[in-house]
């Protein structure tokens, strides 16, 4: 790559809340500008002239031929007006991060507004030059919409390997967890979604039965689908359940409250990676998940236990079997195999690798 790397920070640089989106975008920023310094350049859309432009360098700032766009945003031509006639000009080449097509598949449970984005955004991705999934699933599913749209051409799909180290620097040794209780951790945007509905179903037929556990959960509310589960989880609080909403907290306190859980629960109905799962692991906390095919392909990473989607007895069962059993814990933490984890920078190799920078580029370590 000769030229620049024009790195789209459009919505990050005007995001209220934490985003799986954004952190994606922040974590794979950070590294890339690691290994490029100056020859990334942060980029923001301008409507009113419907290109890129540069903040820090301001209007002596030219798009060059030789420079590479990369986005990991979301967005349409509504929202970018111009935008597709800038991806159509070959004014650089442009590759962007597909996350999911959670919006087009699942929309009863999906903001009204990504339901309204998302078939044209999947349509314009067939504008870049590359994209990147996030999964080996979201890089597929994407590829079967295009080939339903009926495209003859379309442009090469990579799956990427996200990083595990987005939370935590160096990973945590897997050690045993030797509390007298037994605490559980959901880790999310609180939504039908993300399935915390399903699990105080399976934890109310657990507690109903005597059986002993914290659960604390951790994400702010969805206003279109979380209020109502929110407002359950502090009615079942406030009646004696051993349930404890956290909100949302930052990194610093998540990183002081992860090493006190001994299980991480995620019962997503949706997702295109499963980012939590594999910060999870790398913290060294095992997890019980429902068995979405994203995910499954992070369980060759060990730690990993897997319940049927959707289905609470199934849930119910197989948490019970690790409260009752902590042995089984001990063996999934143990059997996490931390060395091979991803990190952050191997995500970026992978794409820097595609779009023409060397390895060798990388500082030892790295």
């Amino acid at each position: 790559m000769s030229g620049r790397l024009l790195f789209d920070i459009t919505k990050a640089s005007k995001q209220s809340h934490y985003s799986g989106v954004l952190r994606v975008s922040k974590c794979l920023k950070e590294r890339l500008q690691q290994v490029l310094g100056d020859e990334l350049i942060e980029v923001v859309w301008s409507d009113r002239k419907q290109t890129f432009r540069a903040p820090s360098i301001g209007k002596s700032f030219v798009l060059e031929p030789e420079d590479v766009l990369l986005t990991a945003e979301l967005f349409n031509e509504y929202e970018r007006p111009g935008i597709e006639a800038f991806l159509s000009s070959s004014a650089c080449r442009a590759f962007a991060i597909f996350h999911d097509a959670i919006p087009l598949r699942f929309p009863e449970f999906t903001w009204p507004h990504s339901v309204q984005r998302h078939p044209s955004y999947m349509k314009m991705l067939s504008l870049f030059d590359g994209v990147f999934g996030v999964s080996q699933h979201s890089s597929i599913v994407l590829e079967e919409y295009w080939e339903w749209l009926g495209y003859e051409y379309s442009p090469s799909v990579k799956s990427i390997q996200l990083g595990a180290d987005g939370l935590f620097a160096d990973p945590m040794i897997p050690e045993s967890h030797e509390s007298e209780g037994f605490d559980v951790l959901m880790l999310g945007i609180v939504e039908k979604r993300k399935g915390q509905d399903l699990a105080l179903d399976a934890c109310s037929r657990l507690w109903d039965d005597g059986l002993e556990f914290n659960l604390h959960v951790v994400g702010r509310a969805n206003p279109y689908f979380g209020k109502d589960i929110e407002k359950r989880m502090k009615r079942m609080a406030k009646a004696g359940r051993s349930i404890k909403l956290h909100g949302h907290v930052e990194d610093y306190e998540l990183k002081r409250l992860i090493p006190q859980m001994d299980l991480l629960l995620f019962a997503s109905r949706a997702e295109g990676c499963g980012l939590p799962v594999l910060e999870s692991l790398w913290s060294g906390l095992p997890v019980l998940s429902s068995k979405l095919q994203p995910v499954r392909e992070n369980s060759r990473f060990g730690g990993c236990t897997f319940f049927e989607s959707e289905d609470v007895e199934d849930l119910a069962l197989k948490l019970r079997r690790l409260i009752d059993n902590r042995n089984l814990v001990s063996d999934l933490r143990c059997g996490i195999h931390t060395k091979m984890l991803p990190t952050w920078s191997d995500t970026a190799r992978e794409i820097l690798d595609t779009i023409g920078v060397e390895r060798t580029e990388f500082a030892k370590g790295s």
